[in-house]
């Protein structure tokens, strides 16, 4: 294991071992709950989490998906209890200086309650989606395409949390939008060790006049046979866009690599390469919503982003604005390019949604 993640897994590690520890210290002072058993639990759960992305990578069975699963929900519910475990401390701590007896069962029940019942609606929240209608005027636009519907998909996060059951929900939604083309984002797979053909079989029940095209996310990358994920989505009839331009009756679709594009100058250079035409409409497909100002010189017209999730759980929602310069979420413009940057459909890590809305694009072009 290279040093430079060594050191990351030690870290994470540690805060997560501090939450724990915190939650239960929350606990014991709220209930008067004390013995070293429970000390211990809360020890072990600590590395949950670390313990199944372990496993999960080098392994494909049903147990190993249930510890997965089972660590996931884990971890989503110590993060709002540690909320909760602060909330009460500090509670505690405003009570006491203004002389104010309460007992500490009846603080402690209140806070705790407050952020396990926000757990559960964030959880609920995760699985439900909205469709986010988008009115896109693109200059030059054939007549053919007028009135004509899209749809743009991004992390749907298919793995060891969300399912078959859950990408048959995506499915059922894209097909009653009725669109003439599906364009996914990226993170289709979640990324541990799975079968990948085992997923998204219901999307090969969509019937769209133009079809689906797919760039990738970051998640494809961490599967350990990230060709089998390419060959399982090609079986399904999906186009992948691998650094290239395709003509879609008119419009030009530009689809660019997640890993070929970090750097400014890799970026720059595949835009050149499949020579963007200015006199033609021309949407770009790319899962990170960065370096946009090289996609606008190039000609681009249009983008359609996903990766962030909009921070997912509420106040991540301030780190990714500041990390994105804006471009985060929603339906913007940069210089002569519109950009949209959607929220996903799915989630990573914990199954849970607080703050930041799921959701599937439905491109409607004028």
């Amino acid at each position: 294991m290279p040093l430079a993640l060594l050191a990351l897994v030690a870290l994470y590690q540690t805060l997560n071992t501090f939450v724990h520890l915190a939650v239960y210290d929350g606990l014991r002072d709220a209930f008067d709950l004390h013995g070293p058993v429970l000390g211990g639990i809360f020890l072990v759960l600590s590395f949950t989490y670390s313990s199944a992305i372990f496993f999960a990578f080098r392994f494909s069975n049903r147990l190993v998906s249930w510890y997965y699963r089972f660590a996931a929900y884990w971890l989503g519910l110590v993060m709002f209890l540690f909320a909760g475990s602060f909330l009460f401390f500090i509670v505690e701590e405003v009570l006491y200086f203004f002389n104010i007896y309460t007992p500490a069962s009846a603080v402690g029940a209140i806070c705790f309650g407050l952020f396990f019942l926000l757990y559960l609606y964030a959880y609920w929240n995760s699985g439900r989606h909205a469709v986010t209608t988008v009115k896109l005027a693109l200059p030059g636009l054939p007549a053919e395409w007028k009135g004509r519907r899209g749809v743009f998909v991004s992390d749907i996060h298919l793995g060891d949390v969300r399912g078959e059951r859950f990408a048959a929900k995506i499915a059922d939604t894209i097909k009653n939008l009725h669109p003439d083309v599906v364009f996914i984002g990226g993170d289709l797979f979640d990324g541990e060790k799975c079968n990948p053909e085992d997923l998204p079989d219901p999307l090969q029940a969509l019937h769209v006049p133009k079809g689906i095209y797919f760039v990738s996310g970051n998640h494809e990358y961490r599967l350990k046979s990230v060709g089998g994920a390419f060959r399982a989505i090609a079986d399904l009839g999906i186009h992948r866009l691998h650094n290239e331009k395709v003509d879609l009756g008119g419009i030009d679709i530009v689809g660019v690599d997640y890993k070929d594009t970090h750097h400014r100058d890799d970026f720059e250079r595949i835009l050149r390469d499949v020579k963007i035409d200015p006199d033609r409409p021309t949407i770009l497909l790319k899962h990170v919503p960065d370096h946009l100002d090289i996609a606008e010189k190039a000609g681009v017209n249009a983008g359609f982003f996903g990766h962030t999730h909009h921070g997912q759980i509420f106040p991540l929602q301030y780190l990714t604005r500041r990390a994105y310069k804006g471009f985060d979420y929603g339906f913007k413009s940069l210089g002569k390019m519109e950009v949209y940057t959607s929220s996903g459909v799915g989630t990573w890590g914990p199954p849970l949604r607080l703050g930041a809305r799921a959701e599937i694009v439905l491109i409607e072009f004028q």
